[in-house]
């Protein structure tokens, strides 16, 4: 699992502690990553014939509570920029990131790759989701969000824009997909890929490894 966590910087933190507010701001952070929130990105997987797989993320992210700072009061202090661009040090303490640099504006660049066991479960902040079930079908999606999600996370006014790429093996046997785009020359070429433009776009595909 990753674990790319914040610490609220305390101006802003002050500032959006009423009870109503803080309660959205955090509810909704928790129904997507439980910290940060992806906006324009690429993200990929490989699988390979024994069930391992590999997976990067390259691309933005805003750190919801500053992005709804910017909602309200339109601009960051300085202060709270600072602070928010110490954070890359922790970021970084993770092993699956390999680059974090603060924006500004509460954003930040993030690159992320790694490599995973057969079965193992991923969740690379709600855009890319992998799980394996007892009947070895392995699920592979982003987060769902229910209404109210939805409408906290165009309130901190984030718009998505990435793309979601999955290769796979030639033993891989696909059961369902909901895919954009799919490998040419009999499914042996390319990869299956994911547009997405809007929360409602879910990426979402099931599989089984044939032995």
């Amino acid at each position: 699992m990753l674990a790319l966590h914040f610490t609220p910087f305390t101006s802003l933190y002050g500032l959006l502690m009423t009870r109503r507010l803080f309660t959205a701001v955090v509810a909704g952070a928790l129904l997507l990553t439980g910290c940060l929130i992806p906006e324009r990105f690429n993200a990929k997987a490989i699988f390979q014939p024994d069930g391992t797989y590999s997976f990067s993320y390259i691309g933005t992210v805003a750190q919801p509570m500053a992005a709804m700072q910017l909602v309200r009061a339109g601009t960051l202090t300085a202060k709270e920029n600072e602070s928010l661009a110490r954070e890359t040090a922790t970021f970084q303490r993770d092993p699956d990131v390999k680059k974090a640099n603060y924006l500004g504006n509460g954003r930040y660049e993030l690159v992320l790759e790694s490599k995973r066991k057969k079965g193992e479960a991923l969740n690379v902040l709600g855009v890319l989701k992998v799980g394996t079930g007892k009947d070895g079908i392995i699920t592979i999606a982003s987060g769902e969000l229910d209404k109210n999600g939805k409408k906290q996370l165009s309130e901190m006014g984030i718009k998505l824009d990435g793309t979601l790429e999955v290769t796979l093996p030639k033993n891989a046997e696909v059961l369902s997909h909901n895919a954009t785009s799919t490998p040419s020359f009999f499914g042996l070429l390319g990869s299956y890929s994911w547009k997405i433009g809007n929360i409602d776009q879910r990426p979402l595909m099931k599989i089984r490894l044939k032995t």
